[in-house]
């Protein structure tokens, strides 16, 4: 056990490491490289001090009177002129690895970040939504990214002590002999509480990151500007701060206690450590009795063990500090190595140009976490090239299901679901992404530009212009712009001060407008008229199916029947099966369900 946890640490910090130097190469070398003068500069430092020491002692003991142009050409002033080039040489070194270290470490965060957005943006659904990787995506930019840097520093600081100990090893070892290996027995104590009481306060971190992804929600909750009104008005307010303190104060209670055994035992063992060393350093002074060394040497000897002390204390503790570091990072490892079915479920096959046929062969689906429960069942669905079809049905029939799933957010037998007669998963990854545009039930509000809400979704850097023109005036974009006097650079949402906000209908028309500007060659649109008018969508989608003439395909869910009459096939959904399909025309003269719902809802 203890062997493989070893094992593990190693190949974390092989990771770690490898993450710094490939990335940050330079500044990872130029900081090795300006500690070892540092280190050369403090050692040599102390010896010319002990015989700057020693020379003015001589001047002190000689000279009746001070005179200028004869102290400086003797070897004090030498010596004093060496300390003050080798205090130069020092703090270069120190500043420049500080700076080297801040450059490190932004562009750490910068970097960490950015993969961190890159493994979500691969990722599936179905990977996301695991509690496994949710609890990455709260530990994760909390803990492990700082540590990344400080695993790296760690071990920057055991290699450059190890060499800043044997340096004051080997001169004082000339002088006291193999006793200067009980300075090291001196921090022993000191370092092992000190690492068995952060090993406890990562386990209480691993505990609480339940917790933590709850007070995190709390807090997004209650400081994202759309929930403003609702929050304020029926003072949810007063609730979400209620809960906030409770919780986190009951995570603070635990934290602090067991900080406070950590700078306890800390306290404790320092000081039974400096009684030791002290203790050690009288008998230097005995040594330097015996043997009538001058002040200088033992002022150098006394400098040396405290070299030693503090060296075996840095090495010991980084130690413990970065094994404590690397099963933070692991974390980041962790989610960044992760593999869902959306990494390696896949075939290398090519999908022709056009649009494709769409295809479910007896699927049935249940999520994830709840395998038990029966989401679809065996639905038989095909969507020919240049198709319109609605799904229609009420909440929870499964409708919304449905689109996650023809978009490939969810995993599925491959021969239930057929993209031009070939299983979803023998497909090359990107095929699927490069043939739809789907617009969500829950769409974002971006609060960006006017612009950049329709043109974001497009997979080129430049605009398409002509492209823009024509979604905007489809879906009514380029009406309200004039109304409410807005531009195409104009912010929206409140997130930034001169955003301005929308109302829920004109935000949804900017959704739709973003969907047809990906061009695609089938559009799934989920329930895109909520918060429009029978009218205005009636009129957007006459617009719509004129944008995507008779080539390209659209998948429209809703759970109204005012606009079904306009599409070739409707599916009736009902608790996770499709209870019956047809045209308009052919699902009216049949007098079935969809009959029955329209008549109920006339009053007939």
């Amino acid at each position: 056990m203890i062997v493989q946890k070893f094992k593990d640490k190693m190949f974390v910090l092989r990771k770690t490491l490898g993450f710094i130097y490939s990335h940050y190469t330079f500044a990872a070398i130029g900081r090795d490289i300006l500690f070892i003068l540092s280190t050369g500069a403090e050692i040599y430092g102390i010896t010319v001090f002990g015989r700057f020491i020693d020379e003015t002692a001589k001047i002190l003991l000689n000279w009746n009177e001070f005179d200028l142009n004869s102290y400086l050409g003797t070897e004090s002033f030498y010596y004093l002129l060496m300390l003050l080039l080798l205090w130069v040489v020092l703090q270069i070194c120190i500043q420049g690895r500080e700076y080297l270290y801040h450059v490190i470490n932004e562009n750490v965060w910068k970097d960490s970040q950015k993969e961190m957005l890159a493994k979500v943006s691969s990722a599936n659904l179905e990977d996301v939504e695991k509690e496994e990787f949710q609890d990455y995506l709260v530990f994760v930019p909390s803990y492990s990214i700082a540590r990344i840097t400080s695993a790296y520093d760690n071990f920057s600081t055991i290699l450059s002590n190890i060499i800043r100990f044997a340096s004051a090893f080997v001169i004082l070892f000339g002088t006291m002999g193999w006793t200067a290996l009980l300075l090291f027995l001196f921090v022993i104590p000191e370092t092992i509480a000190v690492h068995m009481r952060r090993k406890e306060l990562k386990a209480y971190r691993d505990e609480e990151v339940g917790r933590l992804k709850f007070l995190n929600y709390i807090q997004n909750l209650g400081l994202g500007i759309p929930n403003f009104a609702e929050l304020r008005v029926n003072n949810i307010y007063s609730y979400l701060r209620r809960k906030y303190k409770e919780e986190y104060q009951e995570f603070v209670q635990g934290l602090l206690k067991k900080l406070f055994g950590f700078y306890t035992d800390k306290i404790s063992f320092s000081i039974v450590g400096q009684f030791m060393k002290y203790g050690y350093i009288i008998y230097v002074l005995s040594m330097a009795v015996v043997k009538r060394l001058s002040i200088g040497t033992f002022k150098a000897l006394y400098d040396y063990v405290e070299v030693i002390y503090t060296s075996t204390f840095r090495i010991i503790n980084a130690l413990s500090l970065m094994s404590n570091n690397l099963e933070y990072v692991d974390e980041y490892f962790k989610l960044i190595d992760y593999e869902g079915f959306g990494d390696y479920k896949h075939g290398d096959i090519k999908l022709k140009n056009g649009t494709p046929s769409l295809e479910f062969k007896n699927l049935t689906f249940a999520y994830p976490d709840d395998p038990d429960t029966k989401i679809l069942k065996n639905l038989n669905i095909k969507i020919e090239p240049g198709e319109k079809v609605a799904f229609f049905g009420g909440d929870g029939s499964g409708k919304t299901t449905t689109v996650k799933i023809l978009t490939g957010l969810y995993r599925v037998k491959e021969d239930q679901y057929l993209i031009d007669g070939y299983g979803i998963q023998d497909l090359d990854r990107t095929q699927l992404k490069q043939k739809l545009s789907v617009m969500f039930q829950d769409f974002i509000h971006y609060h960006f530009s006017l612009m950049e809400n329709v043109v974001i979704s497009g997979q080129r850097k430049n605009v398409n212009k002509d492209l823009y023109k024509e979604v905007i005036e489809i879906t009514g974009v380029k009406k309200f712009k004039k109304e409410i006097n807005l531009e195409d650079k104009s912010v929206l949402g409140k997130t930034f001060p001169s955003g301005k906000e929308l109302s829920p209908g004109y935000w949804q028309r900017l959704s739709i407008a973003r969907t047809l500007y990906r061009s695609k060659n089938v559009f799934i649109m989920d329930e895109p008229f909520t918060f429009i008018d029978d009218m205005s969508a009636r009129e957007i989608l006459n617009g719509i199916f004129g944008f995507l003439g008779e080539d390209r395909s659209m998948i429209y869910i809703t759970r109204s029947v005012n606009l079904l009459k306009n599409f070739d096939r409707i599916y009736y959904f009902n608790k996770g099966r499709v209870v019956e399909s047809g045209s308009w025309d052919e699902l009216m003269k049949k007098k079935g369900r969809l009959y029955s719902e329209i008549k109920n809802k006339d009053g007939k």
